[in-house]
């Protein structure tokens, strides 16, 4: 009775057991699936164009003037704003040396305008007296004339009252009242009386001719002013250059504030305090990064694909992600390497986009029309044979497919599935055409 007891606990244990394992053994065939929804659109397939991405504006950061570095500020890598001091350079001990030349420059300018307006004071009196003379010319002359006009007057009468006397004699002598020798004594003095006459009428007044030079003189002294004056002007404009030229060495003399031109990353520096700086090689560099220029070369056939002015997606590889440009310059002529360069130009603001990234074209492009799309990880291929597993009832059901295109997330296939159905994305490995499949959640991937 007893081991018939035993053997009665036996049983039921074993039978106990196998319930169990039958239990686990229906639960682990319920594989846990992820899924996604057939749809049926027009397949469009993005054509790369591969290209880099570049800094648009690379500028030098050079010293004004040579010098000791004294104070850097930045190192290789760091984000400087424009106008923001980079460094300070002390300038070298020639720069003294300089502004004393400077200084004596400034000395002989002003020495130089000072001897032109005392010359133009002298012509300026030179004009006055000038002035003085024809006036002193013009009185004299008018005096002059009026001493000739009386002489002229006395002659005339002179010539008048000698002609009247030979006249008479002539009808004197024609009568024979007179010598005829009288009469020729009186008319030789009328000739001469008349010669004296004419004399005294045609000769010029020796004043006029005193006027013309000194109006000459005027003339030649205005001439000498206005000469005076321009060489004043330029003494003047030599001041105020050497003037100019001495607070420029006196700049340079003093300590140098180096600041940067543009907004950006400092990607280069060949120089560390101490160092001597010229002020021809630049010893740092800034690189702006924003906007960034992404950079390609294209065939003549590709050429069409780009407009200016165009938006374009381009995809950041390494940062994973996509952002828009715009087309801003197309090449109408191919480099030394026989393609044409394209650039376009994107936003930056983050400076995430680093000069050399590489950067892809998006050129979207219809390839095939009204197909049903499913996600290229829903693929399962095996044997020469290209098939999904749909969710039917909580089952994984095999169907076979034809791909028509496909990329990289979405592939066109030919197959016998509806728009709205499941197609399994994630576990489709493990699975046999029946199996029983549960739908992950996708927040917390928990089975469903």
């Amino acid at each position: 009775m007893k081991r018939l007891s035993i053997l009665l606990m036996v049983i039921i244990f074993v039978t106990a057991c196998s319930q169990e394992e039958t239990q686990e053994e229906t639960e682990e065939r319920m594989t846990p699936v992820k899924v996604e929804t057939v749809k049926k659109d027009d397949f469009v397939v993005e054509r790369k164009i591969v290209g880099r991405a570049a800094s648009p504006d690379s500028s030098p950061v050079l010293a004004k003037t040579p010098g000791d570095l004294v104070t850097l500020n930045v190192g290789k890598g760091d984000r400087v704003e424009k106008g923001e001091t980079l460094a300070v350079v002390s300038p070298s001990g020639t720069a003294e040396e300089q502004v004393e030349l400077q200084q004596l420059a400034v000395r002989q300018a002003e020495k130089q305008l000072e001897n032109a307006m005392i010359s133009k004071d002298q012509a300026q009196l030179g004009v006055e007296n000038a002035k003085d003379q024809v006036e002193i010319a013009k009185k004299a002359s008018q005096s002059e004339a009026s001493q000739t006009a009386q002489a002229v007057s006395a002659a005339e009468k002179q010539y008048e009252q000698a002609q009247n006397i030979a006249d008479e004699t002539k009808k004197l002598a024609d009568e024979g009242t007179i010598p005829d020798a009288l009469y020729q004594q009186a008319q030789n003095r009328a000739e001469q009386a008349h010669a004296q006459y004419q004399q005294l009428k045609s000769q010029q007044p020796q004043s006029s001719s005193a006027v013309a030079q000194a109006e000459a003189q005027v003339d030649q002294a205005n001439q000498q002013l206005e000469q005076a004056r321009v060489a004043v002007e330029q003494a003047e404009l030599q001041v105020e250059q050497a003037n100019v030229q001495l607070s420029q060495v006196q700049d340079q003399a003093s300590n140098e504030a180096v600041t940067a031109p543009t907004s950006g990353e400092i990607s280069t520096l060949n120089a560390k305090e101490g160092d001597f700086v010229s002020n021809q090689q630049p010893f740092a560099t800034v690189v702006s990064l924003n906007p960034m220029t992404i950079t390609a070369s294209v065939t003549a056939e590709q050429l069409s694909l780009f407009e200016k002015g165009e938006e374009l997606q381009v995809d950041l590889s390494a940062l994973e992600e996509k952002v828009t440009s715009t087309i801003d310059y197309v090449s109408s002529v191919p480099d030394e390497t026989g393609l044409y360069p394209v650039e376009a130009t994107v936003d930056n603001g983050e400076e995430k986009i680093k000069p050399g990234m590489m950067a892809s074209f998006l050129l979207p492009e219809n390839v095939v029309e009204d197909t049903l799309i499913i996600p290229t990880d829903s693929l399962v291929e095996q044997n020469d044979e290209t098939y999904v597993y749909q969710v039917t009832d909580s089952k994984a059901v095999r169907v076979d497919v034809s791909v028509v295109e496909t990329q990289t997330d979405f592939t066109a296939i030919s197959a016998d599935l509806s728009t709205d159905a499941q197609v399994i994305t994630t576990g489709q490995l493990t699975l046999s055409d029946g199996d029983q499949v549960t739908i992950m959640k996708e927040d917390s991937d928990e089975a469903r």
